[in-house]
Order: C-alpha cells, then structure tokens, then sequence
C-alpha cells in the first residue's frame, strides 16, 4: 500500500528512519529531494507527538517525471535476477541500453559455449567496486521513448541526484541524456553502466543538450593558454575541443590510469595535477571508460572546455565542497546547463599517447559567434548542496524544537483560561522548552468578609481538574502543564525553583497525583 501512518521519526548523518503505526519501519537516505518533501509534510505534527498519514505514491520522483515528460521516459523496479530472466524468456522489441557486444570468438576457443545477450547484460550490472550485483538486488529500470523506437536503460536508482534535478527543476536535459546514451552500446560495446557509476556521486547537473559536465584540471601557461597536466603538450584554450580517435583510447574499465583523456568529478580534482579548474562539457557518447575501483574519473575521446572557474569557485572544489555556494560560480553554472556559453572556437585533435601529432584547426567564424546575449538569472545549485536537497539535521531539530514550544504555548493558554482538559490532554515526553522567567511575587489580596457562614474545614474530594476561575501565579501553571508532560515532581522542583510544600498543595488542590 501506497499509504501509511508514521508515529515518528529519527533522522541522523546516515538516514532518516520514520516509525509507522503498525510497527514497521522506513529507511530513506538522508539527503534527497524526496526524504526533505516528507519531512516538510510531518516533522512538525510528528514533533508533537501527532500521527500522520502520507500517501508515499505522491512523494515518487520517478512519477513526477513521467508527469512532466508526459510518458517519454517511464520506470518501474525489479530485481536483477527478474530483469535478466525477462530478457532471456522474451523476444524483445524494446533494446536493453547498457548491453556489452558480444567478444569476438577465440581460435583457440571454437568448443566453448556462445555467451548469450543475457549473459552480457548481466555482466554490465555491478556496483562501484566493479563486483556483480547480486539477483536479489533491486533495481530500477527506465523506459525511454526515442525516435528509434523504445528503450531500455537499467540501473538508473544510480542517477538519484540528477532524477531529482530533473523533477524538481528542468527535466530537458536528463530527457535528452537517455536518448543520446542509447547509441553507446551499438557503437563501441561500451556498458552505460559505468558512465552511470561515474555520474553517481557526481555534483554538477546535466546540461539542457543533454552533455555531461565536469571539471578539467589544467595549467596556466599564459596568455588564455593553458596545458595538460601529464605531457604539458597539448595547448588548449577556453573554447576547444579537445579530441583523440576512440580506437587510441584504453577502453578497459580493469584499468586505472591509461591513454584518453581525463575528466574528473568534484571529489577527484584534487588528485589531478594543474592549477587551474575547467569547465568542461562531454558528449555522452564520447565516454569510453570508467575505471573500477575509481569512478571518481573516466577516461574519454573529447571534450569541450566551456569555461574557467573563478578562484572562489576553484577554492571550494579543491575542498571536495560545491563550488555554488559562491555566487558567481553558481550563475556560471546556470548558464553552462543552459548552453549560454563560448561555442567551439578551435579543434584540437590528439594523434597518439604521450600528447604527440597534436593538430589544432581554428573553426571558421567561431570567434565572431556571441554568447547568447540573455543569460539566465537563476542560479543553479550544485547536487550535493543544501539548496538541492539536503536534509540538514539542524534544521530538522530547530523545526522540531518550534513545533514543540507552540504546543508548550498552546497548553499554558488552555491552563490560564481554566480549560485544564485541552492542557492536561497534551502528549507527553515532549522536550522541555525554555520557561518564561516568571513575575515578580505580590502580596496575595486579602480576602473580602462576607456574612456567609464559613462551614467547618473538611478534606476537599480530588477532582480531575481545577475549574477555579481566579487566575494562579505562572508558576502554578506551568508546573501543570509539566505534570501533565510525564514530569516528576523533583524535576518540576528543579526546573521551576517551587518549593515541595507547594507543589504538593498545588497537586492535591487539582487532584493530580505525582509522577513517579
């Protein structure tokens, strides 16, 4: 069922773990888009000890996406072991995107068996380590209509951060980026699985056509030239596209550090070599490997260098921390997703390894070509940013914190008025809140003679509740408001500085008796 009742919650650095009635649990990641929509939905009732019903159907990413896509990409979740069986059992129409090409049969090899297009299949989906996925590890799978007909893309729970991108932002270029990976695996044999590994923990979003985009480490040599870090060969600037033929790229994924070119995410630019950070953008298709082991970087066949991170920016990502959190990055960001950035100026093409037989071909016109003259204004926020997504524990605790002194208020109220049931009714455990420092002590007024004949004192009989309607000190208040919370009278002594003399009156008066 899509529905259930939650009872509580408890969120920390590894999760978020929400208790429903029933007795069973939810465990969410802690920092997605989706975790924070169901915390905004209940951790204020949940914080007054409220139980509340949500609909986790209305909480889906990947349904919002085919809202918004309007059933171009669709998604649904199977296991391994049923993925790779439904594929064995029937004569698709619909290809599997992520399938590696069969290997070219070995002389020495003729008796042994074929490996079959599930084999295959199944031999791409691993985990970061480059270790097979177990068959009852689930997975999602999203189903792409393309003008080649429909596809299938595996394993995309990978792609959390962009899927949230796309739901919550712009889905343009998350679209765009499954159609275009459908053409990797008919071209080179190479598995979409690694490109998805890479773009796992990736910070940076997909741009509107449907790129990749990442940083390159570079040095400066002057002049807006600058150099790679390993052969300081191949001069490049702002604007090239920097390319080597695929076949004299190491497609081995066994492999760590070979011939291609480099591209790192955030959390491997400081193991690069150079002193200045590029953006750059790269077509999917020109992804050739993502080495096992080390899917902080991948080696690639071209990319084009879009712009120069500003030295805020370039500082927070050598810090592993996302470089939107400065203002001007940010709004260079938008506009790279946005494609509002310097075209390809030059090609620079990498004959062999080692940087040798570099070619550099100006593109005609590319430099007169402007930037589009209306940039955007809204920045964009790296993946792993507060701003996108992330639950911060602090918030969760201030937010649960208010929602408990408004109850504390609510219950003082009710109290003061003389309504005891709404006050003495509040749920109890809550955490204390901060008491407002009591009134300065008057002298009680003294009671009026009357002519009414005082009767002889007798033992008052308890009631549930006081239905005087003089108002009592604040003190005196508040020390209810606490008993009714499941409070000792030693802790209410200590917390409100009253005597025990009092308290018990006060207590026998309203015909409480003590916690414990």
């Amino acid at each position: 069922m899509s529905k259930v009742r939650v009872a509580g919650a408890i969120a920390s650095q590894n999760g978020i773990t929400f208790y429903l009635e029933d007795g069973e649990e939810l465990n969410l990641v802690k920092d997605s888009a989706r975790t924070r929509m169901i915390l905004d939905a209940t951790v204020e009732a949940l914080a007054r000890k409220e139980i509340v019903e949500i609909d986790l159907e209305s909480f889906s990413i990947e349904k919002r996406i085919e809202q918004q896509t309007k059933g171009l990409i669709r998604f649904f979740k199977t296991t391994v072991k049923k993925f790779i069986g439904r594929e064995a059992e029937k004569d698709y129409t619909t290809e599997v995107i992520g399938q590696m090409d069969r290997p070219k049969p070995v002389e020495a090899a003729e008796t042994a068996d074929p490996v079959t297009a599930s084999e295959a299949l199944r031999d791409t989906l691993r985990d970061d380590s480059g270790k097979l996925l177990k068959d009852d590890d689930e997975i999602t799978v999203a189903v792409v209509q393309t003008p080649a007909g429909e596809k299938m893309v595996p394993n995309v729970q990978r792609l959390e951060k962009q899927m949230e991108y796309a739901a919550f932002e712009s889905h343009e270029g998350f679209t765009k980026f499954m159609e275009r990976i459908a053409s990797v695996s008919k071209d080179r044999g190479h598995s979409v699985q690694e490109l998805l590994n890479f773009m796992k923990k990736g910070d940076l979003p997909i741009a509107a056509d449907g790129s990749i985009v990442a940083y390159k480490m570079l040095y400066a040599e002057g002049n807006e030239v600058f150099t790679d870090p390993h052969t300081r060969k191949v001069r490049q600037r702002v604007g090239a596209h920097v390319s080597m033929p695929i076949d004299k790229v190491d497609p081995s994924r066994r492999t760590q550090c070979s011939t291609g070119l480099h591209i790192a995410r955030r959390g491997y630019v400081k193991s690069f070599h150079g002193d200045t950070i590029m953006l750059v953008k790269i077509a999917p298709e020109d992804v050739i490997a993502v080495p096992y082991n080390e899917p902080d970087k991948m080696r690639v066949a071209g990319y084009h260098i879009v712009a120069k991170l500003p030295k805020d920016g370039a500082d927070k990502v050598r810090e592993n921390k996302p470089m939107t959190t400065d203002s001007e990055s940010a709004l260079l960001l938008a506009n790279v997703i946005a494609g509002n950035h310097v075209a390809i100026t030059e090609r620079v093409v990498i004959g062999a390894a080692q940087g040798e037989n570099v070619s550099t071909t100006a593109v005609a016109g590319a430099a007169k070509l402007p930037i589009p003259a209306v940039p955007v204004a809204k920045v964009v926020h790296a993946l792993d940013s507060e701003e996108a997504g992330n639950v911060s524990i602090k918030d969760l605790r201030q937010r649960a914190d208010k929602a408990i002194v408004e109850q504390r208020t609510a219950a003082q109220k009710a109290a003061e008025s003389g309504d005891y049931s709404a006050a003495l009714s509040q749920p109890a455990k809550a955490e204390p809140a901060p008491v407002t420092p009591p009134a300065p002590k008057k002298a009680a007024a003294k009671p009026v003679k009357t002519e009414k004949v005082v009767e002889p004192k007798k033992a008052a009989p308890k009631k549930k509740a006081y239905d005087g309607p003089e108002p009592m000190p604040e003190k005196h208040t508040l020390a209810l408001v606490l008993h009714a919370e499941g409070k000792s009278n030693r802790a209410i002594e200590a917390e409100l500085k009253i005597c025990r003399k009092t308290l018990k009156k006060l207590f026998d008066k309203n015909g409480l008796k003590p916690n414990g």
